[in-house]
């Protein structure tokens, strides 16, 4: 799970990240931000799970980037006032926690987090299962991708595509023959685009293609670690929110 800390005390910040770690080991600190507009910019390039957000910033209050950027994640408020709560639950909000963090509140807040994922996913999956097949308003997928290396573009089909790579505000195609490529816009837009059958999101990084993954070995109690072919430059972890959902996609 990555969390982004948005808090312009530093030793907060610092304190809030190892009292989430001691709470979840699974959690990764994704970034730390202390105003509004360094928020902006780091939303605007980078993906998190869940964010705790400070409301009073150093140059303004946080509820101002909401205006600014698309926040795909849900949001925790931390703030020393309590007057700011109704307009917290106006945007993504599913917490809002007063300073000092109680330890019990801010377990409990992580808690409900999980539970409120657990339960879209449940629900996503049920849906999908009853409805079976897609409706005529939905889109086809892409079967052919545009791609550059230098100057030189090309259009090339997503079936020669091993896996798409996110690697901070960039994003590449490698091929089967392992040569890499810039290609245009964000993960997320690929994975609504890219047919589910043949391609799947691991982690927030790569989004690889059925054929291009050789096997996979248990990593941690709950994550596997996947081997690709051509060989990625980095060990790849699967989300362990989404093992069973790789699994069963592996034997679909």
């Amino acid at each position: 799970m990555r969390v982004l800390i948005v808090e312009d005390e530093y030793l907060l910040a610092l304190e809030l990240a190892d009292r989430l770690a001691s709470l979840d080991k699974e959690i990764e600190i994704a970034g730390r931000t202390d105003s509004i507009l360094s928020t902006v910019e780091w939303l605007q390039h980078h993906e998190c799970d869940l964010m705790f957000l400070d409301v009073h910033l150093s140059d303004g209050l946080s509820f101002s980037i909401f205006d600014r950027v698309e926040v795909k994640c849900p949001v925790i408020f931390t703030t020393a006032y309590d007057h700011y709560a109704i307009k917290a639950f106006e945007v993504n909000s599913i917490g809002y926690l007063l300073k000092p963090i109680d330890e019990e509140d801010l377990r409990k807040a992580l808690l409900k987090y999980k539970q409120m994922r657990s339960l879209f996913r449940a629900d996503l999956d049920n849906l999908l299962n009853y409805l079976g097949k897609p409706t005529g308003e939905e889109k086809a997928p892409i079967s052919r991708i545009m791609l550059s290396t230098g100057k030189a573009q090309m259009a090339m089909n997503v079936d020669e595509i091993a896996y798409f790579l996110a690697n901070g505000r960039y994003l590449y195609a490698v091929d089967r023959k392992g040569d890499k490529y810039f290609c245009d816009g964000t993960l997320y837009k690929l994975e609504e685009e890219l047919d589910t059958r043949m391609f799947f999101r691991l982690n927030r990084k790569y989004i690889v293609n059925f054929s291009s993954v050789a096997y996979f070995t248990h990593y941690s109690k709950s994550r596997v670690k996947v081997k690709l072919i051509p060989q990625a430059e980095e060990e790849i972890i699967v989300s362990a929110d989404k093992v069973k959902e790789f699994k069963k996609w592996l034997v679909r």
